[in-house]
């Protein structure tokens, strides 16, 4: 019997872990039974003139109307063909990698609790990371994966990073089903999620009824009234209109910016 495709989306801020737990997820339960999909295969290409003023943590940049077309082509059943992008050269690389529908396709990203893309998620998840554990993480994997220094790594959190952060992602917890420590708590979650990815895809779980529990049971789990949250639904887009990137301290200036980043005063 042919499994219901289940979305699995997961997000939280840059640093937080969610390649990694995506791809042990799918490791550990079976790459027949899961798919990874990264936000990140979605970046644009880019003509910016120096990376410096590249903001990566900007929503304008990635084609979200591209990847909403390929979840509903995997949810459809059928297999797609996804971007991936290189860091180093800023170019997107069309229809380089082959997804086909599995019982469980998890979704990472940024972005991936904001409408459009949560809109399709089954299930959510925010993995809240201490500030500085962020840091860290962004630190490691920028310097071991993207030979970036140190000096340009924290320049770039103190100008995009941070406040992207707290403008684009912290908000959309509040769409999250489930809210982790994922400072402290990977081992575990990481199991409890290839668990449940292996049951599902076995037979021995019914994921759609326990998905419905959660959200019936903890539809305000990511809320926290002491923070920073969004209209529910907003479409990121939207939001990514009335934060434009020149509008970032130290960002470039809005005249210098190449036309498709600028925001479109008439949206």
């Amino acid at each position: 019997m042919t499994k219901e495709t289940v979305f699995l989306g997961i997000a939280g801020g840059s640093g937080s872990g969610k390649t990694y737990l995506a791809r042990q997820v799918c490791t550990m339960a079976g790459q027949e039974n899961a798919a990874v999909i990264s936000m990140d295969q979605y970046f644009r290409s880019s003509e910016y003139r120096s990376v410096q003023d590249l903001n990566f943590d900007h929503p304008n940049h990635l084609d979200l109307d591209l990847l909403v077309d390929h979840l509903k082509q995997l949810k459809s059943g059928e297999a797609v063909m996804t971007p991936s992008y290189d860091f180093a050269k800023r170019t997107q690389q069309v229809e380089a990698i082959r997804i086909t529908p599995k019982p469980v396709i998890i979704i990472e990203g940024l972005f991936v609790l904001s409408s459009p893309v949560v809109d399709l998620m089954d299930m959510a998840c925010f993995l809240d990371v201490a500030d500085d554990q962020r840091l860290l993480g962004r630190i490691l994997r920028d310097v071991s994966e993207r030979e970036h220094g140190v000096n340009e790594i924290v320049d770039r959190y103190q100008r995009f990073v941070r406040p992207s952060y707290h403008i684009f992602v912290a908000p959309s917890r509040q769409n999250a089903d489930v809210v982790v420590d994922f400072t402290y708590r990977r081992a575990l979650f990481t199991r409890m999620l290839a668990h449940l990815v292996s049951d599902y895809s076995s037979g021995f779980l019914d994921l759609p009824s326990l998905i419905d529990e959660l959200k019936r049971e903890n539809y305000t789990l990511g809320y926290q009234a002491d923070e920073s949250i969004m209209p529910i639904g907003i479409d990121i887009r939207k939001l990514a209109s009335a934060y434009p990137e020149y509008a970032f301290p130290g960002s470039t200036d809005a005249g210098t910016l190449p036309k498709l980043f600028v925001a479109d005063e008439h949206a």
